[in-house]
């Protein structure tokens, strides 16, 4: 199947705050509440451990992703590494709880960040949690090959794909929503009304759901961006791997400098 650069709803400037975040909210809670991304910790880890300083910045963080998961997975003696969630649209509700309850682990920019126009300062390991495919060829080759010019590692994970099974599964996204609403905080009336009384973030996640999978970047895709990238060698790994109690396999690709970056370097 082709992939086709369709426009998610909830990308565009013109959707509503409240349902945007409605959105994000949804996708965050599923995320750690099914543990979608619990199989590529051990290697995210080694490959953040190998930069200097291991700090992560999450890019197009949504409702703050899978960190909050993830941190208390990793939490312990010798786990140095800090999270800053950062987005184009910022969810800010969402990243004051994050941070509120990881205990020092994460923080984010307040202001707003696009992935394909990283300022200079943002010197970390660079994580892309289910939103790669929301660029073109062009910009994500971008994104990859400003990882390398700075030297800092990056990591690609996507729980979509372009096989007509993952696209079945979608079709049941709004009956998850209907179910996980009442237990997403902070609460709010809008996120209700716009699930049950007036089902618009039920619809938004089923058709976003949909053309997420037509959009997702096969593993032969990855592999072809990643050869094509200029400059210090990096180490990949490209796989897909499946998560216990996900329905969905996670497809990944993960890069850093096969040499170490100096303290101080960006």
């Amino acid at each position: 199947m082709k992939r086709r650069q369709l426009i998610e709803i909830h990308d565009q400037p013109w959707c509503p705050r409240t349902v945007r975040d409605g959105v994000t909210d949804f996708l965050q809670q599923a995320s750690n509440r099914w543990g979608y991304f619990s199989s590529v910790v051990p290697t995210l880890c080694h490959f953040i451990d190998r930069m200097n300083p291991p700090r992560v910045i999450d890019l197009c963080s949504g409702g703050s992703g899978p960190w909050s998961r993830i941190c208390r997975i990793v939490a312990g003696p010798g786990v140095s590494f800090r999270v800053v969630l950062t987005d184009k649209y910022p969810n800010l509700t969402a990243f004051r709880q994050a941070r509120e309850r990881s205990g020092g682990c994460i923080d984010f920019l307040e202001e707003p960040v696009d992935a394909r126009a990283l300022p200079r300062e943002l010197a970390g390991f660079r994580t892309l949690f289910t939103s790669f495919h929301h660029f073109p060829p062009h910009d994500a080759r971008e994104i990859l090959q400003d990882a390398v010019n700075s030297r800092q590692g990056i990591g690609i994970f996507e729980m979509t794909d372009r096989d007509p099974r993952t696209i079945l599964h979608i079709l049941a996204a709004p009956f998850f929503v209907l179910l996980l609403t009442p237990s997403i905080r902070p609460f709010r009336w809008s996120r209700l009304l716009l699930t049950y009384l007036f089902p618009i973030i039920p619809l938004v996640v089923l058709i976003d759901g949909i053309v997420s999978c037509l959009r997702t970047y096969s593993l032969p895709e990855l592999e072809e961006l990643t050869a094509s990238l200029e400059g210090d060698p990096y180490d990949w790994e490209i796989r897909r791997i499946r998560s216990a109690g996900a329905p969905f396999p996670v497809l990944y690709a993960i890069g850093c400098p096969q040499s170490p970056v100096p303290d101080g370097e960006v």
